[in-house]
């Protein structure tokens, strides 16, 4: 510690005043990997007064790996909202936009920057401005938002980018090509709410892609895949996506807006061109009962199946018990995943509903982790866990949770049955599972009536009542 860098300061001790000293810290004598971690954490315009203070401070300032460009951290609000009102103003606005990032970008020319998003609505006009901020800070990450794109033919500013994420960003198909095919390093690409694409080209040969993300883009009717990809996430209506050799591909999500049936699409929709498919996550609305037929697809290699359904029709077609087939279908699974939301009325199962419905037993031997939510204890829901619980040779644990993952909300948190269909279906899985768990792997949480009588929904639902329709790896 430096000299003079000490307080005094008195405390009682044994009824005796004692004069004590202690160090005196300041923010700068921190190392400089805290600072830069404490910067990093300001809006851009704070974090750029910082480099006045001292030589010192600039350092750590210009030392920053990502940039992010808002309007809110660019300008005062006051001042934004303040032109947004005339034509003339908003020109101004962008034009001091671009003009402050120019600023900034300048002043950290071969700095080291790795990762820049821009959250602002620009227009053609200021690619350029994106190209050469590209070409100067040799970016690794880029995210747009609210942004026209139109790349130049001869693009080069993106030759060490390896994530690039758009969002509502308007691109035609020629200019997603063009930037695609110039980015030879890329790894990375996600296209979230771009209404002008209508065909996705990603199997440039050079190109090192193995993560694409496609959510909400309403227009796009076709996706070429590039043969070494392996992870996708889709979100949209069911158009192809498989290139017509096989694919090294082991991790899909898909959110199906138009799909009715999750084992219709498994079994007759997802591409055949995914043998080497590992990780597997289907989240649509089941309104219709499947009729597969007797010989069906397996999948040699899927360890991790989750699904997420909702039944949003008062009388329900699809029948849960169906399910039962994805033990055979995937011999080496290790983990099932059933997220379940029934929101209408229903009944839990008693013994008046006559005997519960079993299959020839197939024991499973890989399967050790089932997890299953939105359990309500109605007799198909019973009949399938039943089943898996009877036939999983070495099941380590099964988790019951009778609240659901996937419920949407604000609806379904007012809904006061919603709470008794959880207590029905812990009073269910209580009486009958825990007959069946002979090895006591069952562990189902506790729904009491007092809950139910004296909290609210939102209460009881709050620590379980979370949207997470994939964990995967976000990169902005």
């Amino acid at each position: 510690m430096a000299e003079g860098k000490r307080e005094n300061f008195k405390q009682e001790l044994n009824g005796k005043m004692v004069e004590r000293i202690r160090p005196k810290i300041h923010l700068s004598d921190l190392h400089t990997d805290i600072l830069s971690r404490i910067i990093s954490l300001l809006p851009l315009k704070e974090a750029a007064r910082t480099s006045v203070l001292s030589n010192h401070w600039k350092n750590i300032w210009c030392s920053q790996e990502n940039l992010v460009f808002r309007f809110c951290s660019v300008f005062s609000v006051h001042d934004h909202i303040k032109r947004c009102w005339t034509s003339d103003g908003q020109r101004l606005n962008k034009e001091l936009f671009i003009e402050r990032i120019d600023a900034v970008l300048k002043q950290r020319s071969g700095l080291g920057v790795q990762t820049t998003a821009v959250f602002f609505d620009l227009e053609n006009e200021h690619a350029d401005h994106i190209d050469s901020a590209a070409n100067s800070l040799q970016l690794q990450a880029l995210k747009l938002n609210t942004v026209s794109l139109k790349p130049p033919p001869n693009l080069d500013g993106f030759r060490k980018l390896q994530k690039l994420k758009l969002e509502y960003t308007n691109v035609s198909d020629e200019d997603m090509q063009t930037l695609v095919s110039n980015c030879n390093s890329l790894e990375y690409l996600g296209i979230i709410h771009c209404g002008m694409i209508t065909r996705l080209e990603t199997s440039h040969p050079l190109n090192q892609l193995k993560h694409l993300e496609v959510q909400s883009c309403t227009m796009l009717q076709d996706i070429q895949l590039n043969v070494g990809l392996t992870k996708l996430e889709y979100e949209g209506p069911l158009i192809p996506l498989a290139p017509p050799e096989p694919l090294l591909m082991t991790n899909i999500w898909m959110r199906l807006s138009d799909i009715h049936s999750a084992l219709r699409y498994i079994f007759t929709k997802l591409p055949s061109t995914l043998p080497r498919l590992e990780t597997l996550t289907v989240n649509c609305s089941e309104l219709k009962k499947t009729i597969l037929p007797e010989k069906t697809a397996k999948f040699m290699y899927l360890k991790h199946l989750r699904l997420e359904l909702t039944f949003y029709e008062q009388t329900r077609k699809a029948d849960m018990f169906d399910f039962a087939c994805l033990l055979e279908a995937a011999p080496l699974l290790e983990t099932l995943e059933l997220h379940m939301w029934m929101p209408f009325d229903h009944q839990p199962y008693c013994e008046d509903h006559g005997e519960l419905r079993s299959l020839p037993n197939r024991p499973h031997s890989n399967l050790r982790f089932a997890y299953i939510t939105g359990f309500y204890g109605a007799k198909d829901q019973l009949e399938l866990v039943c089943h898996i619980l009877r036939n999983s040779a070495i099941l380590n644990a099964m988790k019951i949770d009778p609240r659901p993952v996937v419920a949407r909300p604000p609806i379904a948190l007012m809904l006061r049955t919603e709470v008794v269909y959880c207590l029905n279906g812990y009073r269910v899985a209580m009486e009958y599972l825990s007959k069946a768990d002979h090895r006591n792997v069952v562990d189902v949480h506790e729904i009491l009536l007092e809950d139910v009588k004296k909290r609210e929904i939102y209460e009881i639902m709050e620590d379980r009542w979370i949207q997470e329709p994939k964990a995967m790896l976000s990169y902005f």
